[in-house]
């Protein structure tokens, strides 16, 4: 019940996350930049560097993360993005089961539909655009996939612990500040480069590199890790 419940409040949200990747990679392949400028110039592995050194990935990736994360007990329907508690929040409070074990399963749930949502961008733009096909085998771009999943954990667990006690609006809202901070952290601190799970999923990505990201994966899932914990004490303890 509770999984099919956290589908039906999230569907819709996924629906239209991938809706807005395809309109954008349908923009992008249907746009064909001049011969005269220098993108055009490029080989097609120096296209593919730009499109992830700009970021192509990591935006996709962190709305699917804003749109799909919640606690799993202040949720509501699709796209309500109201103050306060939820209308379904007494009801979802009021079931016969542990705070972590929905907290576990609405934030498993977001995280599947995450790595689904990721999985099927990197076979678009694959099938979509003929610089990436060109340059990029098709067990490379599923490697890619693999790597953008574990990386995007931590970017995923932000919001999932902002809404442990944010209203769904807050929780949209103060996400992108985080997100920020947590790029310049990597960017601009002594903690060594390969850490840095943006720069893993763009110039540093297995597709450019030819390298895996190891450091930057573990360090994503470790803060997954401890930003769950820290999401499971909060609905522990509060009192809705």
């Amino acid at each position: 019940m509770l999984w099919y419940k956290g589908w039906l409040e999230t569907r819709f949200r996924l629906l239209f996350v991938f809706s807005f990747y395809v309109v954008s990679l349908l923009a992008m392949s249907l746009v064909k930049p001049p011969q005269s400028s220098p993108f055009a110039r490029l080989n097609p592995q120096e296209q593919l560097k730009a499109f992830l050194g700009f970021g192509f990935a990591i935006y996709p990736v962190a709305m699917a993360s804003l749109m799909l994360a919640a606690a799993g007990i202040t949720t509501q329907s699709s796209f309500q993005q109201t103050k306060g508690l939820a209308g379904s929040t007494l009801f979802t409070l009021s079931l016969p089961v542990s705070r972590l074990r929905l907290l576990a399963i609405r934030a498993l749930l977001g995280w599947l539909q995450t790595a689904a949502f990721i999985g099927a961008s990197c076979l678009l733009m694959w099938l979509a655009l003929p610089q990436v096909r060109s340059a990029v085998k098709p067990e490379e771009m599923a490697v890619y996939a693999f790597t953008l999943v574990f990386c995007s954990s931590g970017i995923y667990a932000i919001p999932m612990l902002l809404a442990t006690f944010l209203d769904d609006l807050g929780r949209m809202l103060g996400s992108v500040p985080v997100f920020a901070a947590l790029w310049w952290i990597l960017r601009h601190t002594p903690l060594p480069a390969s850490m840095d799970l943006f720069r893993a999923m763009g110039e540093s990505s297995p597709l450019v590199a030819r390298a895996m990201p190891w450091m930057a994966m573990a360090f994503s899932i470790s803060l997954a890790a401890v930003l769950f914990f820290l999401a499971l004490k909060i609905v522990q303890r509060r009192e809705y």
